[in-house]
């Protein structure tokens, strides 16, 4: 049951609505909902969740990975590598949510994430919203 966050996800709805990038970041104590807001946003949307461990960069990569290949074990070399699997992902959709949930996990294993992220993927202008 969803009680509660309906501000805020009429927020995300308007972003989402919009043809431009966007992107949101939802952060607060543990155990208020962040997530649930998060998968309830994210029904009915193309979209990849993805959990972050709180682990190495290989086995962010790898989580992330089976995201991305939609648990079809692929599994990329590379952050460079899977940032391309999405772009060409983006070239059938129109768009995609990517949320990631427990980022500073991810953060902390691959400090050149966001750099990365940002080089490929937000800079060309092919991700719409992410969390």
């Amino acid at each position: 049951m969803f009680v509660g966050r309906e501000s805020e996800l009429i927020k995300l709805e308007k972003m989402y609505s919009t043809n431009e990038f966007q992107f949101a970041v939802i952060y607060g104590r543990r155990r208020v909902g962040k997530t649930t807001l998060i998968r309830e946003f994210l029904k009915n949307k193309e979209s990849l969740l993805y959990v972050s461990l709180e682990g190495t960069q290989r086995e962010n990569l790898i989580g992330l990975s089976r995201v991305v290949s939609k648990n079809n074990a692929i599994v990329y070399d590379s952050f460079e590598s899977l940032f391309n699997a999405i772009d060409k992902m983006l070239e059938t959709n129109q768009k995609i949510v990517l949320a990631i949930d427990e980022y500073p996990y991810l953060a902390e294993s691959y400090r050149l994430f966001l750099l990365l992220f940002k080089s490929i993927l937000i800079y060309a202008g092919k991700i719409k919203i992410c969390f």
